[in-house]
């Protein structure tokens, strides 16, 4: 094709660097495409390379192309920071496969981790602190019957559950994760189980991935788990270790006989009183 000019195409009059094109010929023929797409089209699917590229694109609504391509491991165009638009909540993906071969009784297969963006909703209410009366861990600053004894574990998350449900029916997995059940003398989980669970809050290492103000005292599997390296989202984008500055959230180690450990906005590790009602909560939960 000749003596015709890129700007001839009247392709992007208006500069945005998200829909620069790439424009190919071949003989008589031309075509276009944009350079971002160019770019993902590049990267194998699979869980091993789109766990390591950040993108933040909004996929809308999860339909059946977005299932089939996680049940068949390919990922195909969903990569970490990417998020779905469901019901007037944004579920960002964290992680690819993150507990693939977890659990004690039970083998996972090919799923997304997903945090909502910034809160949790429930069908009420939205599970941001309010500095007076959001005391979402405890009523009272205990960690006794560590964190399957909070009223986070027993009230709040199952009602992060019904909204769960109600977004993603079916396709919301269960898994099995590890929940402290004791404490010692000192204030250290001591005793722990397997749970079933639609539904979990992270620890530590999940978010900063590494142990930092939790007791291990006797051993980190009573906070940590199985769930012992750090999100690929939280790897791949700081802003999102500090909540996108929208509010400190619970984390599930237990420091004290009254504490568990927290992120705050600032991107520190820190942690607080159980029942401090400055703290809010974000979830995790898997889909495939």
């Amino acid at each position: 094709m000749a003596d015709v000019r890129i700007q001839d195409f009247n392709e992007n009059w208006k500069p945005d660097v998200n829909n620069d094109f790439l424009i190919t010929f071949n003989d008589g023929s031309e075509s276009k495409t944009r350079l971002r797409d160019a770019f993902y089209s590049l990267v194998p699917d699979g869980a091993p390379t789109h766990n390591n590229v950040f993108r933040g694109q909004n996929l809308g609504a999860l339909n059946a192309t977005h299932i089939a391509n996680i049940q068949n491991g390919s990922f195909h165009d969903m990569f970490i920071g990417d998020y779905f638009s469901i019901n007037g909540s944004n579920y960002v993906i964290a992680g690819i496969n993150y507990k693939r071969h977890h659990g004690d009784n039970m083998d996972l297969g090919n799923h997304l981790v997903l945090m909502p963006s910034d809160w949790s909703k429930t069908p009420t209410q939205t599970l941001n602190p309010d500095n007076k009366t959001t005391r979402y861990m405890q009523d009272t600053d205990t960690t006794a019957g560590g964190f399957a004894g909070t009223k986070l574990y027993k009230t709040y998350l199952p009602q992060i559950q019904t909204k769960l449900e109600s977004d993603f029916g079916n396709h919301l997995i269960n898994f099995r994760t590890i929940v402290s059940t004791h404490v010692d003398d000192s204030g250290a989980p001591d005793q722990a189980e397997w749970r079933d669970a639609k539904v979990a809050i992270p620890n530590e290492v999940m978010i900063f991935g590494s142990p930092l103000n939790g007791n291990n005292k006797n051993g980190s599997w009573y906070n940590v788990g199985d769930e012992d390296s750090q999100l690929p989202l939280m790897r791949l984008n700081d802003s999102e270790r500090c909540n996108n500055r929208a509010g400190a959230f619970w984390l599930r180690d237990i420091r004290s006989a009254s504490e568990f450990a927290l992120a705050y906005t600032d991107g520190s590790a820190g942690w607080s009183g159980a029942s401090a009602a400055w703290l809010g909560v974000r979830a995790f939960f898997l889909i495939g």
